[in-house]
C-alpha cells in the first residue's frame, strides 16, 4: 500500500495515478506503431531503408526517453498531475514528430 506523503492530499496520489495509467496506454500503443513501422522500414527498398530504419530507431530512442520518465515518474509519490501530464504530452509530441519523419522517408522511398 503506498504512502501519501505529508502535505500532499489523497486526491492528488490518485490523479497521479490516472495520469501515469493514461501515459503507459499511450506509450503502449505508440510502442506499437514504431514497431510496425520498423517492419514496413526492414522491407522497404535498400536505398530507403538504412534512412528509414535511422528515422525509427530516433522515434524509438524518444519513446525509450518516455518510458524512463514514466519509470522515474512512479517512484516519486510527490509528483504534482499537472507538471507530470504536461511533461508527457509534450514528449507522446516528440514521439509523434519522430515517428511521422519516419513514415514519410518510408512512403517516399
Amino acid at each position: 500500500m503506498s504512502k501519501v506523503p505529508s502535505g500532499s492530499p489523497p486526491a492528488q496520489e490518485g490523479e497521479t495515478a490516472e495520469v501515469m495509467e493514461s501515459v503507459s496506454h499511450t506509450l503502449e500503443e505508440w510502442r506499437a506503431r514504431i514497431d510496425e513501422l520498423k517492419v514496413q522500414a526492414e522491407l522497404a527498398k535498400l536505398d530507403v531503408r538504412e534512412r528509414a530504419i535511422k528515422q525509427v530507431d530516433l522515434a524509438q530512442n524518444v519513446w525509450l526517453a518516455a518510458f524512463s520518465k514514466l519509470s522515474d515518474a512512479r517512484h516519486d509519490a510527490a509528483a504534482n498531475a499537472d507538471t507530470l501530464r504536461e511533461g508527457f504530452q509534450q514528449l507522446v509530441e516528440d514521439i509523434k514528430k519522430a515517428f511521422e519523419a519516419a513514415q514519410a522517408v518510408i512512403t517516399r522511398g
